[in-house]
C-alpha cells in the first residue's frame, strides 16, 4: 500500500512476503512451491514462506534509487529512505533512514513540527485546496501553513 504524493526513486524494490523463505523449517529451500514434484497438498504452496505482512507506505514519502523495502515495513509519512537503504524494520513518520540495514540518521523536523504536520495531513487536501496551498507547503515552515492555510 502506498500513500499519496510518494517519490520512488529508480530501483527501488519492494520485498513481498512470497520473496521471503521460511525460516521455522529446518530448511530453506522451498519444498510447497514444488508441490507436484514432491507429491505436496498444493493448499499448502504458502507454508514455503514466512507471513511478515503488507509493506505500508505513507504519504509524502521519498525512497531513494535502490532502496530494498521489505515485507512487514510500514514507512511512516514523510520519511526519507535513503540511497541502496534496506528497510527491514518500521520507520517512524519524518525520519531518515538508511544504510544495510537502515538505521535512523536524523528527524527531519522537531517533535512539534512533525506533530503538527501529522494533524495537518495536507496530502488528504483537495486537488484545489492543495493548488492554492503549494507555495506554502513548499515554504518550509509551518507557522506559514497554519496562517495562511486557504480553506477548500
Amino acid at each position: 500500500m502506498i500513500g499519496r504524493f510518494c517519490s520512488i526513486a529508480c530501483g527501488a524494490k519492494f520485498i513481498f512476503t512470497s520473496a521471503n523463505h521460511t525460516m521455522s523449517s529446518l530448511s530453506t529451500y522451498p519444498f510447497p512451491l514444488f508441490f507436484e514434484e514432491w507429491e505436496l497438498n498444493k493448499a499448502d504452496v504458502t507454508d514455503a514462506w514466512d507471513k511478515k505482512g503488507d509493506i505500508v507506505v505513507g504519504n509524502d514519502v521519498w525512497i531513494g534509487y535502490e532502496a530494498v523495502i521489505m515485507s512487514g515495513v510500514t514507512i511512516g509519512d514523510g520519511a526519507i529512505v535513503g540511497t541502496r537503504a534496506v528497510v527491514t524494520k518500521d520507520v517512524p513518520p519524518y525520519t531518515i533512514v538508511g544504510g544495510v540495514p537502515a538505521k535512523p540518521i536524523r528527524k527531519r523536523f522537531t517533535d512539534e513540527i512533525i506533530s503538527e504536520l501529522l494533524k495537518f495531513q495536507w496530502w488528504n487536501w483537495t486537488e484545489n485546496k492543495t493548488k492554492k496551498n503549494i507555495a506554502l507547503i513548499q515554504s518550509g515552515s509551518i507557522n506559514e501553513l497554519k496562517r495562511f492555510d486557504i480553506p477548500g
